[in-house]
């Protein structure tokens, strides 16, 4: 597949929104859903098996206004050091329940521990699935992850009756209807879940239903916010949240993940 420029396979996949991959030798191995599939890129070609054009081009945002976005962010020149570094990074468009399940996962937890949660999840209430030499397992649709002592253990602690009241209260006909309503009311409707506070719903909203004024606020953007804004020094998430839809608009949840990721190799 020939690439829309720029684009950064490996920023995008190590940028936090994703958690079910693994890079071996030249080729990133991923599950969504039901697929397995492998990809790499060679400068501004993808190379890819097991999957279709269509699901690469949605899953990567490759048909977003990228350059658009990213000239209008470029405006803000205490954002440009993390444009320039991470240039190429995407926000994806993942299958929205998993997208939902790994962030209830990452309740006051760390990206190894999300992975493992949802690679034991998988692996407990979804089905077998190889490619290669890779095997993996299927994510399990809504309404089978459906016993909390083997969510429990899938070292899911105190989110495992989150995880359960997700996945009988939502289906995907649920996430379609949240697609075509505007942010503030996907938002709404997401919280109404139990374990989905502000960021949890925000991280649905901007990585599964294409909500890019979304500003998911975590302890690296309250942290990274705090020291590149001044006047967000003493401001509560909510507030912080505010000052970045009055930054960037339509384009906070880009600015967002340029600056989590920045923040996260300083």
């Amino acid at each position: 597949m020939n690439l829309p420029t720029p684009f950064s396979l490996r920023h995008t996949l190590d940028s936090g929104q994703f958690f079910r991959y693994n890079k071996i030798g030249k080729w990133y191995y991923l599950c969504e859903r039901d697929a397995l599939f492998k990809i790499r890129q060679q400068k501004d070609k993808l190379y890819f098996e097991g999957t279709t054009d269509e699901h690469v081009a949605r899953l990567f945002g490759l048909n977003q206004n990228y350059n658009k976005t990213i000239n209008a962010l470029s405006q803000d020149e205490t954002l440009r050091p993390a444009l320039q570094k991470y240039q190429g990074l995407r926000i994806m468009q993942r299958d929205p329940f998993e997208t939902l399940i790994s962030f209830q996962c990452s309740i006051m937890s760390n990206i190894k521990k999300i992975k493992l949660n949802m690679d034991l999840l998988a692996q407990t209430f979804g089905k077998p699935i190889a490619l290669d030499d890779v095997h993996s397992h299927t994510f399990p649709l809504p309404g089978n992850i459906n016993d909390l002592e083997k969510i429990k253990q899938c070292a899911t602690g105190f989110r495992a009756k989150y995880i359960l009241a997700s996945n009988s209260m939502v289906d995907d006909a649920f996430f379609e209807k949240l697609r075509k309503k505007k942010y503030s009311t996907a938002h709404e409707k997401l919280m109404e879940i139990p374990g989905v506070a502000e960021k949890v719903a925000d991280c649905v909203c901007l990585f599964a239903l294409g909500k890019t004024d979304a500003f998911p606020v975590d302890v690296w953007i309250e942290r990274i916010m705090k020291q590149t804004y001044p006047e967000t020094k003493h401001m509560k998430n909510q507030a912080i949240r505010e000052f970045a839809w009055n930054r960037w608009g339509k384009n906070a949840g880009y600015a967002q993940q340029f600056l989590y990721h920045y923040a996260r190799h300083l």
